[in-house]
């Protein structure tokens, strides 16, 4: 017999007045604005300070109207999602990678990181704490994973698993810093005109981002900054964000980044994010060597339904265990995958 708690899940009354009274004052400065404008610009404040209104009056009705519930059956959880009105998201207990505990008392929570993204579970958005404790014991309980209380005089240092969460991974490590420098060389081996042509194409689209609004404004006879000043400005706005995002991430392709492998699937540390994969989410696997300066990488290659993911494996220890423990979790292995850089002309 499937069986379900539910549990009021809703964001706290305080919370509430203040995100109303947030839009509020935020409207009322719009209709002040306004009074010196006419035309275009009144009628866009305007029409700004209508929807900022309707936002504040919409987090007092969410609270009212669309109370949240959280529910745990047998087998997952549902989830109170959207706004105004609220739809559930189911998250199977088999697909939590891991859990983050957070706090004490009513400022205590629990992160759960599945593959289809993180959810946060907070004490404050129930009624009374111990609803919060009968959620956060029947999710370990039904993950099978044990949260030790930690001791606060000695806190969490830096690259400690237990930051990320629980349970303790069955594979762990850092890859080797060979990897960066492997796939920069690959970039820079590239004609480097090829690579100012992308790096102008980039620059192109995104000045015109800033270019035709500005544009239109003209047009329309609306008051806008000077043409050579504006002008001057998009373009050094937009050679940093091409410097930054573009050419900098171009010859600089990856970075050396801590992976951990679980019961349950993958999980990625880049410095203070994550990104987590379930085992079903691939369909094939491999593991190819390369070679550069005289010494050899091993690279891990998943097959998703959006592509292929690669993790640049340390020695040859590491690769027997992820051949093993693939293997039992019935991803095929396929020897013909290409690292997908290797695809691209």
């Amino acid at each position: 017999m499937n069986t379900a708690r539910r549990y009021d899940f809703n964001l706290p009354w305080p919370a509430v007045f203040i995100c109303a009274a947030f839009y509020g004052g935020a409207s009322a400065y719009m209709v002040y604005l306004a009074r010196e404008y006419v035309g275009l610009i009144f009628a866009f404040l305007i029409t700004l300070s209508v929807i900022l209104g309707i936002l504040g009056l919409f987090m007092i009705a969410r609270r009212l109207v669309f109370a949240r519930v959280i529910e745990l059956t047998d087998d997952g959880i549902l989830y109170p999602r959207g706004f105004p009105k609220t739809h559930s998201t189911s998250i199977a207990y088999a697909d939590i990678l891991r859990i983050q505990n957070h706090g004490d008392g009513t400022q205590a929570g629990l992160t759960v990181a599945t593959g289809r993204g993180t959810f946060a579970i907070s004490a404050s958005y129930f009624t009374h704490i111990d609803s919060y404790r009968a959620v956060r014991d029947f999710i370990c309980a039904k993950t099978l994973i044990v949260i030790p209380r930690e001791d606060r005089r000695e806190p969490l240092k830096w690259g400690d698993w237990r930051i990320w969460g629980f349970p303790e991974p069955i594979l762990r490590w850092n890859e080797p810093e060979d990897w960066p420098r492997y796939r920069t060389h690959l970039v820079k081996s590239k004609p480097l005109l090829s690579r100012f042509i992308r790096a102008l194409w980039f620059f192109a689209r995104c000045f015109a981002i800033f270019f035709i609004p500005w544009l239109l404004l003209r047009l329309l006879d609306v008051p806008t900054a000077e043409p050579a000043a504006y002008v001057c400005l998009a373009i050094l706005v937009t050679l940093f964000i091409t410097l930054i995002y573009h050419w900098f991430a171009t010859i600089w392709p990856v970075y050396c980044t801590e992976i951990s492998f679980r019961d349950n699937g993958i999980t990625r540390f880049f410095g203070k994010q994550t990104a987590d994969w379930n085992y079903h989410q691939f369909s094939n696997w491999a593991i190819v060597e390369r070679r550069y300066e005289r010494q050899s990488v091993l690279i891990l290659l998943l097959k998703g339904r959006s592509g292929i993911i690669s993790f640049a494996i340390p020695d040859i220890g590491i690769r027997d265990q992820l051949a093993r423990l693939l293997h039992d979790k019935g991803i095929s292995h396929t020897p013909e995958l290409k690292p997908p850089w290797e695809d691209v002309a």
